[in-house]
Protein backbone atom coordinates (compact mmCIF):
# COMPACT_ATOMS: atom_id res chain seq x y z
CA UNK A 1 0.00 0.00 0.00
CA UNK A 2 1.46 3.48 -1.28
CA UNK A 3 0.44 5.79 1.10
CA UNK A 4 0.65 10.12 1.46
CA UNK A 5 2.60 12.24 3.39
CA UNK A 6 1.49 14.69 5.81
CA UNK A 7 3.87 17.31 6.69
CA UNK A 8 1.74 19.20 9.76
CA UNK A 9 1.97 21.68 11.94
CA UNK A 10 -0.19 23.35 14.55
CA UNK A 11 -1.34 26.97 15.64
CA UNK A 12 -3.50 27.30 18.54
CA UNK A 13 -5.27 30.23 20.42
CA UNK A 14 -7.25 30.33 23.11
CA UNK A 15 -10.25 30.50 20.69
CA UNK A 16 -8.85 29.54 17.68
CA UNK A 17 -6.93 26.13 16.62
CA UNK A 18 -5.50 26.11 12.98
CA UNK A 19 -3.91 23.18 11.03
CA UNK A 20 -1.57 23.72 8.29
CA UNK A 21 -0.58 20.71 6.16
CA UNK A 22 1.38 19.76 2.86
CA UNK A 23 0.14 16.69 1.42
CA UNK A 24 2.91 14.76 -0.42
CA UNK A 25 0.82 12.35 -2.69
CA UNK A 26 1.96 8.99 -3.16
CA UNK A 27 1.06 10.02 -7.20
CA UNK A 28 3.73 12.67 -6.90
CA UNK A 29 0.87 15.74 -6.76
CA UNK A 30 1.46 18.34 -3.71
CA UNK A 31 -1.75 20.30 -1.97
CA UNK A 32 -1.68 22.91 0.93
CA UNK A 33 -4.54 22.12 3.58
CA UNK A 34 -5.13 24.83 6.41
CA UNK A 35 -8.38 25.05 8.44
CA UNK A 36 -10.12 26.82 11.59
CA UNK A 37 -12.68 24.62 11.34
CA UNK A 38 -12.05 21.73 13.83
CA UNK A 39 -14.84 19.61 12.27
CA UNK A 40 -13.30 19.62 9.17
CA UNK A 41 -9.75 19.32 10.70
CA UNK A 42 -11.49 15.85 12.68
CA UNK A 43 -12.55 14.79 8.93
CA UNK A 44 -9.13 15.19 7.38
CA UNK A 45 -7.89 13.04 10.03
CA UNK A 46 -9.78 10.83 9.29
CA UNK A 47 -9.33 10.53 5.75
CA UNK A 48 -5.40 10.52 6.14
CA UNK A 49 -5.56 8.04 8.93
CA UNK A 50 -3.38 5.77 6.88
CA UNK A 51 -0.71 8.44 5.88
CA UNK A 52 2.42 8.72 7.48
CA UNK A 53 2.59 12.28 9.45
CA UNK A 54 5.92 14.01 10.00
CA UNK A 55 7.08 17.13 11.60
CA UNK A 56 9.28 18.88 14.19
CA UNK A 57 8.58 18.16 17.71
CA UNK A 58 5.11 16.30 17.04
CA UNK A 59 5.87 13.50 19.52
CA UNK A 60 5.54 15.75 21.76
CA UNK A 61 3.28 18.63 20.82
CA UNK A 62 0.88 18.29 17.38
CA UNK A 63 0.20 14.48 17.59
CA UNK A 64 -1.17 15.48 21.58
CA UNK A 65 -2.87 18.59 19.93
CA UNK A 66 -4.61 16.25 16.89
CA UNK A 67 -5.79 14.02 19.47
CA UNK A 68 -7.30 16.53 21.25
CA UNK A 69 -9.22 17.66 18.52
CA UNK A 70 -10.13 13.95 17.63
CA UNK A 71 -11.45 14.11 20.90
CA UNK A 72 -13.97 16.29 19.93
CA UNK A 73 -12.47 19.31 22.34
CA UNK A 74 -13.13 22.67 22.41
CA UNK A 75 -10.71 25.71 21.06
CA UNK A 76 -10.24 26.22 24.90
CA UNK A 77 -9.50 22.94 26.53
CA UNK A 78 -6.92 22.58 23.33
CA UNK A 79 -5.11 25.58 24.11
CA UNK A 80 -5.39 24.49 28.02
CA UNK A 81 -3.71 21.70 27.08
CA UNK A 82 -1.32 23.47 24.54
CA UNK A 83 -0.24 25.13 27.25
CA UNK A 84 0.62 22.31 29.74
CA UNK A 85 2.54 20.17 26.99
CA UNK A 86 4.46 23.76 26.23
CA UNK A 87 5.31 23.94 30.23
CA UNK A 88 5.87 20.25 30.44
CA UNK A 89 3.66 19.95 33.13
CA UNK A 90 2.10 16.93 31.45
CA UNK A 91 3.41 14.57 29.70
CA UNK A 92 1.17 13.20 26.42
CA UNK A 93 0.33 9.79 25.62
CA UNK A 94 -1.08 9.41 22.16
CA UNK A 95 -4.55 7.23 21.96
CA UNK A 96 -5.36 7.91 18.72
CA UNK A 97 -4.07 5.48 15.54
CA UNK A 98 -1.10 7.89 13.93
CA UNK A 99 1.59 6.74 12.02
CA UNK A 100 4.27 9.26 12.38
CA UNK A 101 7.91 10.20 12.22
CA UNK A 102 9.27 12.78 14.07
CA UNK A 103 12.26 14.77 12.62
CA UNK A 104 13.74 15.58 15.81
CA UNK A 105 13.37 12.10 17.03
CA UNK A 106 17.66 11.50 15.17
CA UNK A 107 18.73 15.21 15.65
CA UNK A 108 17.21 16.83 18.63
CA UNK A 109 16.95 20.30 16.73
CA UNK A 110 14.28 22.55 16.39
CA UNK A 111 12.39 24.17 13.60
CA UNK A 112 13.75 28.07 14.18
CA UNK A 113 17.38 26.48 14.88
CA UNK A 114 17.23 25.06 11.34
CA UNK A 115 16.02 28.50 10.12
CA UNK A 116 18.60 30.37 11.73
CA UNK A 117 21.09 27.38 10.17
CA UNK A 118 20.37 27.77 7.05
CA UNK A 119 20.20 31.46 6.64
CA UNK A 120 16.40 31.97 6.77
CA UNK A 121 14.18 34.51 7.95
CA UNK A 122 13.96 33.61 11.57
CA UNK A 123 10.00 33.75 11.33
CA UNK A 124 8.11 34.47 14.73
CA UNK A 125 4.43 34.74 14.87
CA UNK A 126 3.27 38.38 14.50
CA UNK A 127 0.17 37.66 16.56
CA UNK A 128 0.54 37.06 20.22
CA UNK A 129 -0.38 33.19 21.56
CA UNK A 130 -1.81 34.62 24.58
CA UNK A 131 -4.65 36.83 23.43
CA UNK A 132 -7.49 36.05 25.58
CA UNK A 133 -10.00 36.81 22.66
CA UNK A 134 -10.89 35.54 19.12
CA UNK A 135 -8.22 36.33 16.47
CA UNK A 136 -9.44 39.13 13.49
CA UNK A 137 -9.85 37.76 10.03
CA UNK A 138 -6.14 39.89 9.25
CA UNK A 139 -4.77 37.85 12.69
CA UNK A 140 -5.91 34.92 10.86
CA UNK A 141 -4.34 35.38 7.52
CA UNK A 142 -1.24 36.62 9.27
CA UNK A 143 -1.16 33.05 11.62
CA UNK A 144 -1.79 31.29 7.93
CA UNK A 145 1.43 33.14 6.59
CA UNK A 146 3.51 32.16 9.33
CA UNK A 147 2.30 28.27 9.27
CA UNK A 148 3.21 28.36 5.41
CA UNK A 149 6.55 29.62 6.47
CA UNK A 150 7.30 26.44 9.12
CA UNK A 151 5.73 24.41 6.74
CA UNK A 152 7.57 25.11 4.08
CA UNK A 153 10.55 24.83 6.21
CA UNK A 154 9.85 21.49 7.57
CA UNK A 155 9.40 19.99 4.33
CA UNK A 156 13.11 21.33 3.02
CA UNK A 157 14.11 19.58 6.28
CA UNK A 158 12.27 16.34 5.22
CA UNK A 159 13.93 16.27 2.29
CA UNK A 160 17.30 17.43 4.02
CA UNK A 161 17.08 14.03 5.78
CA UNK A 162 15.07 11.55 3.63
CA UNK A 163 17.85 9.48 3.68
CA UNK A 164 17.30 8.53 7.28
CA UNK A 165 13.38 7.94 6.47
CA UNK A 166 13.78 5.41 3.90
CA UNK A 167 16.64 3.61 5.88
CA UNK A 168 13.59 3.83 8.59
CA UNK A 169 11.16 1.92 6.15
CA UNK A 170 13.76 -0.13 4.94
CA UNK A 171 14.38 -1.37 7.99
CA UNK A 172 10.71 -2.29 8.43
CA UNK A 173 10.05 -3.51 5.55
CA UNK A 174 13.06 -5.87 5.61
CA UNK A 175 11.90 -7.33 9.26
CA UNK A 176 8.54 -7.02 8.46
CA UNK A 177 7.65 -4.92 11.50
CA UNK A 178 4.39 -2.87 11.71
CA UNK A 179 4.45 0.45 10.31
CA UNK A 180 4.42 2.19 13.97
CA UNK A 181 7.83 1.20 13.94
CA UNK A 182 8.41 4.18 12.35
CA UNK A 183 8.97 6.59 15.45
CA UNK A 184 10.20 4.66 17.97
CA UNK A 185 14.13 5.00 18.58
CA UNK A 186 16.72 3.33 17.12
CA UNK A 187 17.42 0.92 20.06
CA UNK A 188 14.27 0.20 20.12
CA UNK A 189 13.90 -0.98 16.47
CA UNK A 190 17.05 -3.60 17.44
CA UNK A 191 15.30 -4.63 20.81
CA UNK A 192 11.97 -5.02 17.88
CA UNK A 193 14.20 -7.00 15.64
CA UNK A 194 16.43 -8.91 18.13
CA UNK A 195 12.98 -9.93 20.26
CA UNK A 196 15.22 -8.53 23.29
CA UNK A 197 13.22 -9.01 26.45
CA UNK A 198 13.88 -6.80 29.62
CA UNK A 199 15.45 -9.65 32.23
CA UNK A 200 14.48 -8.30 35.98
CA UNK A 201 17.25 -7.97 37.86
CA UNK A 202 19.79 -8.48 35.23
CA UNK A 203 22.58 -6.15 37.16
CA UNK A 204 22.94 -9.01 40.23
CA UNK A 205 23.92 -11.80 37.19
CA UNK A 206 27.48 -11.45 38.05
CA UNK A 207 29.97 -12.32 35.58
CA UNK A 208 33.56 -11.99 35.92
CA UNK A 209 36.33 -11.06 33.31
CA UNK A 210 37.94 -13.83 32.10
CA UNK A 211 41.52 -14.17 30.46
CA UNK A 212 40.78 -15.90 27.48
CA UNK A 213 43.54 -18.49 25.71
CA UNK A 214 43.67 -15.89 22.77
CA UNK A 215 44.94 -12.86 24.74
CA UNK A 216 48.31 -12.80 24.75
CA UNK A 217 48.94 -8.85 27.53
CA UNK A 218 51.97 -9.27 29.32
CA UNK A 219 51.68 -5.82 31.64
CA UNK A 220 50.96 -6.91 35.08
CA UNK A 221 49.62 -3.11 35.62
CA UNK A 222 46.96 -3.98 32.98
CA UNK A 223 45.74 -7.46 33.87
CA UNK A 224 45.60 -6.59 37.51
CA UNK A 225 43.10 -3.70 36.55
CA UNK A 226 41.49 -5.73 34.59
CA UNK A 227 41.45 -8.83 36.95
CA UNK A 228 40.49 -7.38 39.87
CA UNK A 229 37.73 -4.85 38.24
CA UNK A 230 38.84 -1.70 38.89
CA UNK A 231 37.25 -0.55 35.85
CA UNK A 232 33.38 -1.07 37.79
CA UNK A 233 34.42 0.83 40.26
CA UNK A 234 34.95 3.46 38.30
CA UNK A 235 38.49 3.88 38.35
CA UNK A 236 40.62 4.74 35.61
CA UNK A 237 44.61 3.12 34.52
CA UNK A 238 47.40 5.34 33.80
CA UNK A 239 50.33 4.42 31.70
CA UNK A 240 52.63 4.67 28.87
CA UNK A 241 52.12 2.19 26.39
CA UNK A 242 54.75 2.64 23.50
CA UNK A 243 55.68 5.55 25.08
CA UNK A 244 52.65 7.71 24.73
CA UNK A 245 50.19 8.04 27.69
CA UNK A 246 46.75 6.07 28.15
CA UNK A 247 44.11 6.29 30.29
CA UNK A 248 42.30 2.36 30.45
CA UNK A 249 38.77 2.65 31.77
CA UNK A 250 34.66 1.75 31.56
CA UNK A 251 34.89 4.68 29.30
CA UNK A 252 37.59 2.82 26.66
CA UNK A 253 40.83 3.51 26.25
CA UNK A 254 42.07 6.86 25.00
CA UNK A 255 46.13 7.65 24.45
CA UNK A 256 47.63 10.59 22.38
CA UNK A 257 50.81 12.60 21.54
CA UNK A 258 49.72 16.16 21.96
CA UNK A 259 50.22 18.61 19.78
CA UNK A 260 51.78 16.17 17.32
CA UNK A 261 52.15 16.62 13.62
CA UNK A 262 53.37 13.91 11.24
CA UNK A 263 54.17 13.26 7.02
CA UNK A 264 52.75 10.34 7.25
CA UNK A 265 51.47 7.38 9.17
CA UNK A 266 49.60 3.86 9.27
CA UNK A 267 46.05 4.30 10.03
CA UNK A 268 44.30 0.70 11.14
CA UNK A 269 41.46 0.60 12.90
CA UNK A 270 39.02 -2.87 13.83
CA UNK A 271 36.14 -3.58 11.70
CA UNK A 272 33.08 -3.55 13.88
CA UNK A 273 34.84 -4.06 16.88
CA UNK A 274 32.47 -3.97 19.60
CA UNK A 275 30.22 -6.10 17.43
CA UNK A 276 32.83 -8.89 16.85
CA UNK A 277 33.88 -8.61 20.91
CA UNK A 278 30.25 -9.72 21.56
CA UNK A 279 29.99 -12.43 18.76
CA UNK A 280 33.55 -14.20 19.60
CA UNK A 281 34.10 -13.82 23.22
CA UNK A 282 29.76 -14.49 24.15
CA UNK A 283 29.05 -10.91 25.53
CA UNK A 284 26.19 -10.17 23.67
CA UNK A 285 23.02 -9.43 26.11
CA UNK A 286 21.04 -11.92 27.73
CA UNK A 287 18.33 -10.70 27.33
CA UNK A 288 18.67 -11.39 23.21
CA UNK A 289 17.06 -15.16 22.82
CA UNK A 290 19.69 -17.45 21.64
CA UNK A 291 18.52 -17.84 18.22
CA UNK A 292 18.71 -13.99 17.72
CA UNK A 293 21.91 -13.98 18.88
CA UNK A 294 22.79 -16.53 15.80
CA UNK A 295 20.87 -13.99 13.66
CA UNK A 296 23.12 -10.82 15.36
CA UNK A 297 25.88 -13.03 14.01
CA UNK A 298 24.95 -13.66 10.82
CA UNK A 299 23.91 -9.74 9.95
CA UNK A 300 27.76 -8.92 10.89
CA UNK A 301 29.16 -11.06 8.53
CA UNK A 302 26.38 -10.42 6.14
CA UNK A 303 26.66 -6.97 6.00
CA UNK A 304 30.55 -7.19 5.37
CA UNK A 305 29.50 -8.67 2.33
CA UNK A 306 26.74 -6.38 1.12
CA UNK A 307 29.72 -3.54 1.15
CA UNK A 308 30.31 -3.21 -2.16
CA UNK A 309 27.34 -5.35 -3.84
CA UNK A 310 24.35 -3.83 -1.83
CA UNK A 311 25.50 -0.46 0.40
CA UNK A 312 21.35 -0.11 0.92
CA UNK A 313 20.71 -3.35 2.20
CA UNK A 314 24.27 -3.31 4.09
CA UNK A 315 22.92 0.08 6.00
CA UNK A 316 19.77 -2.24 7.08
CA UNK A 317 21.78 -4.49 9.01
CA UNK A 318 24.66 -2.13 10.34
CA UNK A 319 21.77 -0.18 12.29
CA UNK A 320 20.98 -3.03 14.41
CA UNK A 321 24.07 -3.82 14.66
CA UNK A 322 25.37 -0.52 15.94
CA UNK A 323 22.35 -0.03 18.70
CA UNK A 324 23.18 -2.81 20.78
CA UNK A 325 26.30 -2.05 22.61
CA UNK A 326 25.72 1.52 23.52
CA UNK A 327 22.13 0.02 25.22
CA UNK A 328 23.73 -2.36 27.38
CA UNK A 329 24.43 -0.13 30.44
CA UNK A 330 21.26 2.10 30.07
CA UNK A 331 18.67 0.66 32.70
CA UNK A 332 15.83 1.60 30.57
CA UNK A 333 16.71 -0.92 27.68
CA UNK A 334 15.49 -3.98 27.13
CA UNK A 335 19.79 -4.34 25.61
CA UNK A 336 20.14 -3.76 29.65
CA UNK A 337 22.86 -6.03 31.00
CA UNK A 338 25.73 -3.80 32.90
CA UNK A 339 27.92 -6.37 33.47
CA UNK A 340 28.44 -7.76 29.96
CA UNK A 341 28.27 -4.56 28.80
CA UNK A 342 31.58 -3.03 30.73
CA UNK A 343 33.29 -6.18 29.93
CA UNK A 344 32.78 -5.50 26.02
CA UNK A 345 34.78 -2.27 26.77
CA UNK A 346 37.31 -4.01 28.84
CA UNK A 347 37.80 -6.82 26.53
CA UNK A 348 38.15 -4.62 23.60
CA UNK A 349 40.95 -3.03 25.42
CA UNK A 350 42.79 -5.45 26.69
CA UNK A 351 42.87 -7.27 23.34
CA UNK A 352 43.78 -3.26 21.65
CA UNK A 353 46.85 -3.45 24.47
CA UNK A 354 47.79 -7.13 23.56
CA UNK A 355 48.37 -5.54 19.94
CA UNK A 356 50.17 -2.16 21.00
CA UNK A 357 52.72 -4.05 22.98
CA UNK A 358 53.45 -6.48 20.03
CA UNK A 359 54.36 -3.24 18.20
CA UNK A 360 56.48 -1.69 21.12
CA UNK A 361 59.96 -0.58 19.81
CA UNK A 362 58.77 -0.85 16.03
CA UNK A 363 56.57 1.97 16.17
CA UNK A 364 55.67 5.99 17.19
CA UNK A 365 52.20 5.33 18.71
CA UNK A 366 50.47 8.89 17.55
CA UNK A 367 47.19 7.97 19.10
CA UNK A 368 44.90 5.02 20.09
CA UNK A 369 41.18 5.35 20.64
CA UNK A 370 38.40 2.76 21.18
CA UNK A 371 38.87 0.52 18.19
CA UNK A 372 41.72 2.29 16.14
CA UNK A 373 45.40 3.55 16.51
CA UNK A 374 47.68 5.68 14.23
CA UNK A 375 51.03 4.71 14.28
CA UNK A 376 54.49 5.93 12.37
CA UNK A 377 57.01 3.21 11.91
CA UNK A 378 60.23 4.19 13.24
CA UNK A 379 63.03 4.64 11.27
CA UNK A 380 64.26 1.39 9.87
CA UNK A 381 61.33 -0.70 10.37
CA UNK A 382 59.60 -2.50 7.78
CA UNK A 383 56.36 -2.69 6.17
CA UNK A 384 56.41 -6.02 6.45
CA UNK A 385 57.15 -6.55 9.74
CA UNK A 386 54.23 -4.22 11.42
CA UNK A 387 52.13 -6.49 8.25
CA UNK A 388 53.33 -9.62 10.31
CA UNK A 389 52.40 -8.79 13.74
CA UNK A 390 49.18 -7.49 12.67
CA UNK A 391 48.45 -10.43 10.88
CA UNK A 392 49.77 -13.11 13.61
CA UNK A 393 46.99 -10.58 16.01
CA UNK A 394 43.59 -10.70 13.15
CA UNK A 395 44.44 -14.41 13.46
CA UNK A 396 45.02 -15.41 16.81
CA UNK A 397 42.01 -12.71 17.91
CA UNK A 398 39.75 -13.33 14.93
CA UNK A 399 39.41 -9.20 14.58
CA UNK A 400 39.36 -7.73 11.40
CA UNK A 401 41.91 -4.82 10.88
CA UNK A 402 41.58 -2.38 8.18
CA UNK A 403 45.03 -0.87 7.41
CA UNK A 404 45.77 2.30 5.36
CA UNK A 405 48.25 5.13 5.06
CA UNK A 406 47.31 8.59 6.49
CA UNK A 407 49.23 11.91 5.44
CA UNK A 408 49.67 15.22 6.66
CA UNK A 409 48.27 14.26 10.04
CA UNK A 410 47.91 17.70 12.52
CA UNK A 411 46.70 16.20 15.83
CA UNK A 412 45.51 18.21 18.84
CA UNK A 413 44.58 15.72 21.03
CA UNK A 414 43.28 12.17 21.38
CA UNK A 415 39.97 13.51 20.33
CA UNK A 416 40.73 15.94 17.51
CA UNK A 417 42.88 15.67 14.47
CA UNK A 418 42.96 16.07 10.84
CA UNK A 419 45.09 13.93 8.27
CA UNK A 420 44.53 13.54 4.51
CA UNK A 421 43.68 10.39 2.80
CA UNK A 422 45.96 8.30 -0.09
CA UNK A 423 43.52 9.61 -2.54
CA UNK A 424 43.54 13.37 -1.28
CA UNK A 425 40.36 13.68 0.66
CA UNK A 426 40.72 15.65 4.35
CA UNK A 427 39.27 13.65 7.42
CA UNK A 428 38.34 15.67 10.60
CA UNK A 429 37.09 14.96 14.07
CA UNK A 430 36.82 16.79 16.96
CA UNK A 431 35.16 19.71 18.25
CA UNK A 432 37.89 22.04 16.86
CA UNK A 433 37.69 20.97 13.00
CA UNK A 434 34.89 18.17 12.58
CA UNK A 435 31.94 20.43 11.28
CA UNK A 436 34.63 21.55 8.42
CA UNK A 437 32.93 21.70 4.99
CA UNK A 438 29.46 20.43 6.65
CA UNK A 439 28.23 24.11 6.91
CA UNK A 440 25.81 23.81 3.71
CA UNK A 441 23.72 20.87 5.06
CA UNK A 442 22.98 21.76 9.27
CA UNK A 443 21.97 17.88 10.10
CA UNK A 444 25.21 16.66 8.50
CA UNK A 445 27.42 16.30 11.61
CA UNK A 446 24.90 17.99 13.40
CA UNK A 447 26.64 21.29 12.38
CA UNK A 448 24.24 23.32 14.12
CA UNK A 449 25.58 22.21 17.32
CA UNK A 450 29.20 23.74 16.39
CA UNK A 451 30.56 25.77 19.33
CA UNK A 452 31.56 28.38 17.31
CA UNK A 453 31.14 29.65 13.84
CA UNK A 454 32.18 27.10 10.54
CA UNK A 455 34.59 29.59 9.48
CA UNK A 456 36.91 29.58 12.49
CA UNK A 457 36.92 25.36 11.70
CA UNK A 458 37.63 26.45 7.99
CA UNK A 459 40.48 28.65 8.94
CA UNK A 460 41.56 26.03 11.22
CA UNK A 461 42.17 23.23 8.62
CA UNK A 462 43.04 25.95 5.58
CA UNK A 463 46.36 26.92 7.71
CA UNK A 464 47.20 23.26 8.31
CA UNK A 465 45.84 21.29 4.97
CA UNK A 466 46.48 24.05 2.50
CA UNK A 467 48.68 26.45 4.25
CA UNK A 468 46.39 29.32 4.14
CA UNK A 469 46.96 31.63 6.47
CA UNK A 470 43.16 32.97 8.21
CA UNK A 471 42.75 36.00 6.76
CA UNK A 472 42.66 34.56 3.38
CA UNK A 473 40.40 32.00 4.11
CA UNK A 474 38.23 34.49 5.89
CA UNK A 475 38.20 37.14 2.80
CA UNK A 476 37.24 34.18 0.62
CA UNK A 477 34.00 33.68 1.75
CA UNK A 478 33.34 36.62 3.80
CA UNK A 479 29.97 36.61 1.43
CA UNK A 480 28.71 33.33 2.90
CA UNK A 481 27.10 34.48 5.88
CA UNK A 482 26.18 31.37 7.37
CA UNK A 483 29.32 30.43 7.73
CA UNK A 484 29.97 33.49 10.11
CA UNK A 485 26.46 33.31 12.32
CA UNK A 486 26.71 32.26 15.56
CA UNK A 487 23.14 30.72 16.40
CA UNK A 488 22.23 31.73 19.73
CA UNK A 489 19.65 29.36 21.95
CA UNK A 490 18.29 29.77 25.38
CA UNK A 491 18.53 26.16 25.78
CA UNK A 492 17.83 25.31 29.21
CA UNK A 493 17.28 28.92 30.03
CA UNK A 494 14.59 31.20 30.70
CA UNK A 495 14.92 33.69 28.19
CA UNK A 496 17.96 35.41 26.39
CA UNK A 497 18.71 39.49 26.56
CA UNK A 498 21.23 41.56 24.00
CA UNK A 499 22.54 44.10 26.72
CA UNK A 500 23.56 47.54 24.64
CA UNK A 501 26.22 49.62 26.02
CA UNK A 502 27.08 52.45 25.04
CA UNK A 503 30.38 53.15 26.08
CA UNK A 504 31.10 56.85 25.69
CA UNK A 505 27.55 57.68 27.99
CA UNK A 506 27.25 54.46 29.90
CA UNK A 507 23.88 54.34 29.04
CA UNK A 508 22.55 50.63 28.98
CA UNK A 509 19.09 48.99 26.67
CA UNK A 510 17.97 45.54 26.70
CA UNK A 511 16.46 44.12 24.19
CA UNK A 512 14.80 40.61 24.87
CA UNK A 513 15.36 38.15 22.31
CA UNK A 514 14.07 34.82 21.07
CA UNK A 515 14.55 31.65 21.86
CA UNK A 516 16.56 31.38 18.89
CA UNK A 517 18.67 34.09 17.28
CA UNK A 518 21.81 34.73 15.31
CA UNK A 519 24.82 36.89 15.89
CA UNK A 520 27.59 37.88 14.49
CA UNK A 521 30.77 40.02 15.33
CA UNK A 522 30.12 43.43 15.54
CA UNK A 523 32.36 46.44 14.43
CA UNK A 524 31.17 49.33 16.06
CA UNK A 525 33.67 49.90 18.55
CA UNK A 526 31.77 52.96 20.49
CA UNK A 527 29.10 50.14 21.82
CA UNK A 528 29.26 46.68 23.73
CA UNK A 529 26.68 44.67 22.60
CA UNK A 530 26.40 41.36 24.59
CA UNK A 531 23.90 38.37 25.01
CA UNK A 532 23.06 37.10 27.96
CA UNK A 533 20.73 34.04 29.12
CA UNK A 534 18.89 34.01 32.22
CA UNK A 535 16.68 31.89 34.33
CA UNK A 536 14.09 33.15 36.75
CA UNK A 537 15.86 31.53 39.48
CA UNK A 538 18.66 29.55 40.52
CA UNK A 539 22.52 29.62 41.08
CA UNK A 540 23.43 30.43 37.45
CA UNK A 541 20.38 32.74 37.14
CA UNK A 542 22.59 34.37 34.53
CA UNK A 543 25.23 33.86 32.25
CA UNK A 544 26.94 35.11 28.93
CA UNK A 545 26.24 33.45 25.39
CA UNK A 546 29.10 31.19 25.53
CA UNK A 547 32.02 30.91 23.06
CA UNK A 548 30.43 34.45 21.60
CA UNK A 549 32.35 37.87 21.65
CA UNK A 550 31.32 40.23 23.89
CA UNK A 551 30.21 42.70 21.21
CA UNK A 552 27.38 41.33 19.06
CA UNK A 553 24.61 42.61 16.57
CA UNK A 554 22.06 40.41 16.36
CA UNK A 555 20.06 40.11 12.57
CA UNK A 556 17.58 37.24 12.28
CA UNK A 557 16.13 38.27 8.82
CA UNK A 558 17.10 36.17 5.84
CA UNK A 559 21.15 36.29 5.05
CA UNK A 560 21.30 34.31 1.53
CA UNK A 561 20.52 37.93 -0.65
CA UNK A 562 23.14 40.44 -2.11
CA UNK A 563 21.37 42.80 -0.33
CA UNK A 564 21.42 40.98 3.41
CA UNK A 565 24.83 40.02 2.57
CA UNK A 566 25.53 43.89 1.83
CA UNK A 567 24.47 44.98 4.70
CA UNK A 568 25.84 42.69 6.79
CA UNK A 569 29.10 42.88 5.81
CA UNK A 570 29.40 46.42 6.85
CA UNK A 571 29.25 45.88 10.53
CA UNK A 572 30.88 42.23 10.90
CA UNK A 573 34.02 42.99 12.70
CA UNK A 574 35.96 39.92 9.99
CA UNK A 575 38.81 40.84 12.46
CA UNK A 576 37.49 38.59 15.50
CA UNK A 577 37.15 35.77 13.28
CA UNK A 578 40.90 36.24 12.32
CA UNK A 579 42.41 36.56 15.68
CA UNK A 580 40.19 33.68 17.08
CA UNK A 581 41.12 31.68 14.60
CA UNK A 582 45.06 32.05 15.21
CA UNK A 583 43.89 31.41 18.74
CA UNK A 584 42.81 28.02 17.93
CA UNK A 585 45.50 26.94 15.57
CA UNK A 586 48.10 27.70 18.82
CA UNK A 587 45.89 24.70 19.90
CA UNK A 588 47.16 22.07 17.72
CA UNK A 589 50.96 23.76 17.35
CA UNK A 590 54.23 23.45 20.25
CA UNK A 591 54.74 27.07 20.07
CA UNK A 592 53.81 29.69 22.21
CA UNK A 593 52.37 32.06 19.81
CA UNK A 594 51.29 31.41 16.03
CA UNK A 595 53.26 33.94 13.74
CA UNK A 596 51.03 35.76 11.31
CA UNK A 597 53.58 35.07 8.09
CA UNK A 598 52.82 37.69 5.75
Amino acid sequence: MRRNIIIFDFEVFKYDTLLGAIILRNDGEYELFQSWNLAEIRDFYEKQKQSIWIGHNVALYDNLILQEVVHGKSSPDIKRRSDELITHSRKGYLDIPLYYYDLMSQHMIGLKTVECAVGKDISTSEVDFSLNRPLTAEEKALTESYNRDDLDQTLDDFYDTISEFTLRLDVINEFKLPLDALHVTGTQLAEMVLHAEKIDNIADWYLPPVIYNTLKVKNRQVLDFYINEEFRKGKNLSLDICGTPHKLGAGGIHGALKKYHSKWAWYFDVSGYYNLVMINYDLLPRSIPDEYKQFYTYMYHEQLKLKKTNPNKRWVYKIILLSVFGAMTNEYCKFYDPNRGTLVTMVGQMFLVDLLEKLEGKIILIQSNTDGVIAEPLPGVDENEIRAIIDEWQERTGFVLKLEKVYDIHQRDVNCYMYRTEDGKIKTLGEAVKHYDAWENPFYEDVYRAKEPVIIEHAIVDYFMYGKLPEQTIEENKRKLRMFQFIAKKMTYDWMDLEKLNIASGNLEIERLGSVCRAFAYNNRNVKWTIFKHKHEGRASKCKLQNAPENVFVHNKEILSDAAIDECIQKIDFDYYINRSYERIQEFIKMKQVKKIL
